[in-house]
């Protein structure tokens, strides 16, 4: 075969590859830290989740609903603002992934948020957890970030690893 012939199979088949990664087929991509927070490349980044699964309910710039510590009529929980302005900081990684996974409700929280576990991969909850974590940069209480303390919390309950497959 000439060099040529050879050259175009690579080509086309290093194209065909991206196609297919882009369309949606394929093993995921390798996971990468981006310098926002975000994981990126395949499952989709925190930001694109985030936009797509939590701002209807918790506000495009994470700003929650008002008067969010105010039970609606019903006694449920409003969406807090996740941007630092609540309390979602002092909760660690492994509680604010449980919550996520599996809903209010499903940990006990008297709040209508829904679970996800079924929609969003391990490694998609924990892209949306660390996209939310970068509106706490900068902001304190009482002169402390509060992104010190919750990485105190994390380190004891940090996210829970990969399902064991059962036996």
């Amino acid at each position: 075969m000439s060099s040529w012939f050879t050259g175009s199979v690579v080509v086309l088949t290093v194209v065909a590859a991206m196609l297919l990664v882009a369309c949606g087929g394929g093993a995921p991509s390798e996971q990468v830290q981006s310098d926002g927070g975000n994981v990126v490349g395949e499952p989709q980044s925190g930001s694109r989740i985030y936009a797509s699964t939590c701002a209807r309910c918790h506000g495009s710039a994470g700003e929650g609903e008002s008067n969010w510590m105010v039970r609606k009529e019903n006694g449920r929980l409003r969406p807090p603002p996740l941007n630092g302005d609540g309390h979602t900081w002092h909760h660690a990684d492994g509680v604010l992934y449980r919550i996520v996974s599996e809903g209010g409700s499903g940990i006990g929280f008297g709040s209508d948020m829904p679970s996800f576990k079924d929609e969003l991969s391990r490694e998609e909850i924990i892209a949306v957890l660390e996209f939310v974590k970068t509106w706490w940069e900068g902001k304190e209480i009482d002169g402390t970030p509060i992104s010190e303390p919750q990485q105190e919390f994390s380190l004891a309950d940090p996210y829970p690893g990969p399902a064991e497959p059962s036996p």
